[in-house]
């Protein structure tokens, strides 16, 4: 199965999420944007890619262990506003970006720990923090301004979640398969 681990932005989050990707989808450019569903926004703490049964309730042993060991309670996270990811000249995603925190940097090790010991190789890019609002296809128009002005918003996690991902022609499905609480 295809999994990744997750935080889930809270209700008020998710308001704030909605009503960026309204703004973005009046953009004369909006068309050239897949929209990634409110139901599908997360910040991904570690993609594990294909997984077996016994890696997943491997991991999950792991990472119950690893949580109650470091008491991490709950984790507050600050996005930022809409921006072109991983950068403007290369537009390939639109998200919000999330502000790197000690807290949250000690999840994702932790999250990484956990899916190195279950026998996944180690992640090749450093963890950087992003809600996907949207994916830009490839007749994307460069150089094209956001409208907002810099603006941070939050939430707190009190979980992480374990999701299955199911690849379809109109999109992923998403499965809770796990939830750890912090």
């Amino acid at each position: 199965m295809r999994a990744f681990l997750a935080l889930v932005p809270d209700s008020s989050a998710l308001e704030v999420l909605r009503a960026y990707q309204r703004v973005l989808m009046r953009e004369r450019w909006a068309e050239q944007v897949k929209w990634v569903s409110a139901q599908h926004w997360h910040l991904t703490l570690r993609f594990l890619g294909e997984i077996t049964d016994t890696q997943r309730l491997q991991l999950a042993r792991q990472l119950n262990v690893a949580l109650r060991e470091q008491r991490i309670q709950s984790v507050r996270v600050r996005f930022s506003q809409p921006q072109f990811f991983p950068s403007p000249r290369q537009p390939r995603v639109i998200a919000c970006l999330v502000e790197s925190t000690p807290l949250l940097q000690q999840l994702a090790e932790l999250a990484e720990a956990s899916a190195q010991r279950i026998g996944l190789p180690p992640e090749r890019k450093p963890f950087k923090g992003h809600i996907t609002l949207g994916r830009a296809r490839g007749d994307f128009p460069l150089n094209v301004a956001l409208p907002f002005d810099e603006a941070r918003s939050s939430f707190v996690a009190n979980t992480v979640v374990l999701f299955k991902s199911d690849l379809t022609p109109s999109g992923p499905i998403y499965t809770t398969l796990d939830v750890f609480p912090l």
